[in-house]
Parts: C-alpha cells; sequence; structure tokens
C-alpha cells in the first residue's frame, strides 16, 4: 500500500488521520484533502470516557490538549425538566470509577449497594464524593486537585472542548507526524467494478490515487452513501428529534459547569456544553412540533434576546447498514448520526477506529470479506445499544406538550421493550446489556450508566431493587443497611 486518504476533517477526520499515521510505515502517505467550503458542525461538544482513551492512543499530553483547545472538565451529564418539568426536576448520569463500594460490590448479578440506593428513593449521585465539587460549581484547578485523590472522588473524567479548536490542534499535530494535509473539494469518487475506491478526481481536474479511504465527509457521505448506495437503518420510528439550533451563550455560573447540561423544552431539549470561554449549546427538536421560527423565539425567551442562532442542522437518526466496504469505511456523520444526548457522536466513532486499527494490525494489512462482515454487525450492534439507550431517555412521565406526549407514546423497540419488563422487575445486569458489545468491540454505556438513567425516570422501580434485595442472604442485607443509614447521614444528602 502507498497512500491512505481521508477526506474532510473535523474531528473524526483528524483522529482518523493520526490513526492511520500510527499504524502504517512511514513510507505510506496519509493524506486528508479537506474541502474548505465545507465547515465543521457544532459550536461545543462533549466525550465519553473512551476520548481520553484515545488521546492517549495517539501519544497526546493531556496537559497540553487543554491548553491548546481551551478544554473543560466533564463528569458527566445532568437532566433538567425531564420528568415533572418543575425548576427542582434534575438527575444525573455521572462517570462513576471503580473504588468505591458501591462499584466494585457484585453479588448474584447485581450492586446491592445500588439497588438499596433505589429502594430507599436516594439518588445515585448521592454515593460519589465528588458530587461536592458539581454541586458547588468548583473550578477547574480545584476539579484537577480532586480528581488526582485517585478513586476516592469516586468520578472519571472527559472534556468538554470547542469541535473548531479540536480539530485544528488535531491537524497541528498530525501534520507534525508526517500526515499530508491538501484543502481542495472532492468532485468524485472513482471505484472499480469490484466496488474498489481507487481514486479521487478533485475540483481543478487533478487525480489522487489511493489504496485505502476513510470516509469522514460528516452529512455529505460521498463513500458509502453516495457512492456505493449502501442501505441506511433509519430510527426515526423511536427516536423523534430531527433538527438542532446551535448557538453560543455566556456562562450562567461564575465557573464552567462540569456536567452537560440536557434541558428539557416543548419541543425536545437544550444541550448547554461548558467550555472555558463560554457555553456551546444548542435546542434539539422534532420537526414535526414545532419549527426553527418557534424554536428561536424560545431560546431567546429562555437565554436572552442577544443569542444569535446558527444554520439549523438537519438528519434523520440512525445508520448505514455497512460502514466498512472494501477499502472504504465511513465514520463519524458520515456513517450514522442521532441527536446529541450522551455524547454517542464521538464515542461511537472513536470506538470504530479502535476496532479498524485493531483489525487491520491484527491481520497485518491483510483483511478477510468475513473480518470486515463481522466488523459490520459490532457496528450496527452497537448502534443499536445506542438507539435503545437514547430511548429509554424518552421512556419518562412528563406529557404536558404534544412532543412530550408524542414521544412518550413511540414504540419501543424490540430489544429494549423485553430490558425493560426485565428492569420492572429488578436492576440491571451485565448479561442484560453484554451482547451490545460483540466481536472484541467495547461497550459505550455500561450497566451503571443504565441504572443511572432507569433509576431516576421509574425504568426500575423501587419494588424492583426491594425483591431483589430480599434475595440476598442476612449478611449482605445488613451490609446494605449499614451502608443507607451512612448515606442518610451523610452531608452531601443533607
Amino acid at each position: 500500500m502507498s497512500r491512505a486518504v481521508v477526506v474532510g476533517g473535523g474531528t473524526a477526520g483528524w483522529f482518523a488521520a493520526l490513526t492511520l499515521r500510527r499504524m502504517f510505515a512511514p513510507r505510506v502517505e496519509v493524506r486528508v484533502i479537506e474541502s474548505p467550503d465545507i465547515g465543521i458542525v457544532g459550536v461545543g461538544e462533549g466525550g465519553l470516557l473512551n476520548l481520553v482513551e484515545a488521546l492517549h492512543r495517539c501519544g497526546i499530553d493531556l496537559d497540553e490538549f487543554v491548553r491548546e483547545t481551551g478544554a473543560a472538565f466533564k463528569l458527566g451529564f445532568s437532566y433538567e425538566g425531564w420528568r415533572t418539568g418543575a425548576e427542582d426536576d434534575r438527575y444525573y448520569h455521572l462517570f462513576g470509577r471503580p473504588g468505591l463500594p458501591e462499584t466494585d460490590w457484585i453479588e448474584r448479578g447485581f450492586y446491592p449497594l445500588f439497588s438499596g440506593m433505589v429502594h430507599e428513593g436516594i439518588g445515585l449521585h448521592h454515593y460519589i464524593p465528588g458530587f461536592a465539587e458539581i454541586a458547588s460549581n468548583a473550578t477547574q484547578q480545584e476539579t484537577a486537585a480532586m480528581l488526582r485523590q485517585g478513586p476516592g472522588s469516586g468520578l472519571s473524567a472527559s472534556f468538554h472542548f470547542d469541535s473548531h479548536k479540536l480539530a485544528d490542534y488535531l491537524r497541528r499535530v498530525a501534520v507534525s507526524r508526517g500526515v499530508v494535509h491538501q484543502q481542495a473539494r472532492v468532485d468524485e469518487l472513482v471505484c472499480d467494478e469490484q466496488r474498489m475506491a481507487r481514486s479521487l478526481r478533485l475540483d481543478g481536474g487533478e487525480i489522487v490515487g489511493l489504496d485505502l479511504l476513510i470516509d469522514a465527509s460528516g452529512l455529505a457521505r460521498l463513500g458509502i452513501g453516495k457512492k456505493l448506495g449502501v442501505r441506511w437503518n433509519s430510527f426515526s420510528k423511536h427516536l423523534l428529534l430531527d433538527r438542532a439550533v446551535p448557538f453560543h451563550m455566556p456562562h450562567p455560573q461564575p465557573n464552567p459547569s462540569l456536567v452537560t447540561r440536557a434541558i428539557a423544552m416543548p419541543s425536545g431539549w437544550m444541550w448547554q456544553i461548558p467550555l472555558v470561554e463560554r457555553v456551546g449549546a444548542g435546542y434539539v427538536f422534532s420537526s414535526a412540533h414545532t419549527d426553527e421560527t418557534q424554536v428561536i423565539d424560545e431560546i431567546h425567551r429562555r437565554i436572552g434576546p442577544d443569542v444569535e442562532p446558527m444554520r439549523t442542522l438537519r438528519f434523520e437518526p440512525g445508520h448505514f447498514e455497512q460502514v466498512w466496504v472494501g477499502n472504504i469505511m465511513a465514520i463519524g456523520l458520515a456513517s450514522g448520526f442521532v441527536e446529541p444526548l450522551e455524547a454517542t457522536s464521538i464515542g461511537q466513532m472513536l470506538e470504530q477506529l479502535r476496532n479498524f486499527e485493531r483489525i487491520v494490525t491484527a491481520s497485518n494489512g491483510v483483511v478477510s470479506g468475513f473480518l470486515i462482515e463481522g466488523f459490520n454487525e459490532a457496528n450496527a450492534r452497537c448502534w443499536s445499544g445506542i438507539r435503545d439507550f437514547l430511548r429509554m431517555h424518552y421512556d419518562c412521565p412528563r406529557r404536558d406538550t404534544a412532543f412530550w406526549r408524542d414521544v412518550g407514546a413511540l414504540p419501543l423497540p424490540a430489544s429494549y421493550a423485553e430490558l425493560r419488563q426485565c428492569f420492572q422487575q429488578r436492576t440491571p445486569r451485565l448479561v442484560d446489556v453484554q451482547d451490545y458489545a460483540i466481536h472484541g468491540w467495547q461497550s459505550i454505556f455500561h450497566v451503571i450508566n443504565w441504572l443511572f438513567v432507569a433509576a431516576p425516570l421509574g425504568v426500575v422501580p423501587p419494588e424492583a431493587a426491594t425483591a431483589e434485595l430480599a434475595s440476598l442472604p442476612a449478611v449482605s442485607r445488613r451490609r446494605v443497611a449499614t451502608r443507607m443509614a451512612e448515606l442518610r447521614r451523610s452531608s452531601v444528602l443533607a
């Protein structure tokens, strides 16, 4: 192989370029062809924990990353107004870490101390000592000091970041490592009779030959979408949101929030991603229930009249059934997209890249069709897990507007419907969600992630936890009771 080409920049394209540069010998050219006419989607973005893992794989120093991108700590998510719509209606999905009794004690397949909290009606975030920093709007410096305590904080961290600054930083790192950066518009992807990509025809007539194509062209989807016509698997039957109006806003608190805020709105929800200098925000909505004019009016009423909305993003939730076909692989928006709830887009993109590198490296570059078939199957299964996890967020009691009534009445995916029946009788277990990650893929959302959302929404009712606690031996039940008493007495709950 002599040349691998990435079409498109942005977060996905430059992470792909760094991955390819690491995978292949120096004699293999890695080139990124980026159109100067296409901007980067998004005004702020947040990662999952695999963002930190990806930065480590790329040999990027975290202190330099923070300094160069203006990134801010992200410790999880705050859901506001998703149950009653009241001012105090809030629950948290936090990035917990091993090292505390709640996460390290598993008996009979479940977590007894989490079950005790569900039984007692104690919000799951209360077990985490580091929640005090979130509640007090701690500074970035105070948060860094807290995280250096290790397992004692109970928290792991990812980052909020500006998409444009991140892409620019990754570009500079990639170019310093020998990646070729070319600004040009791709007019045509040329494939042979076996549907293998052979070259790109650029504006001006230049022909660029290639042996491997990574399609990071965003919603243009020039590879497996436009050229190969791979079938799209739509999630619109289960997820209603299909539009987003992004904007910037000032910080509502003295310091950047340590969580991504997801604020329920009449026809969708608003994200607020705190960056160091400002907040990247947006209103994700259902076009069947409102339009851009009404959405902008709602933004102005809630945030203020000085907000300047950006271009509306239109999308259909779902993914391509195959994202790796021959020597073409699509990543990021070019492979699939759903609403930005739970930062699934960047999480899925990084997991896809990790497995692509794993398979190609382990195969010494000679990859069988059977392996590619397994990769596509695993990618689709991972998307099914994302669909089901997001659908659970709308399995909530709010019913005060047409949107919240309609979204609650949407059909459940068969896989989630069966999980829900189980969760009504017991808490989530590893066996419930482990098959969302197959063929060497890693789960984006683990059992505790599911529990953090299912419990406050009532998908796991208190009586379900009560029943499974009753199955424990007496010594274990006493241990649960002791810990619950400690939590009730703690200053965190006061």
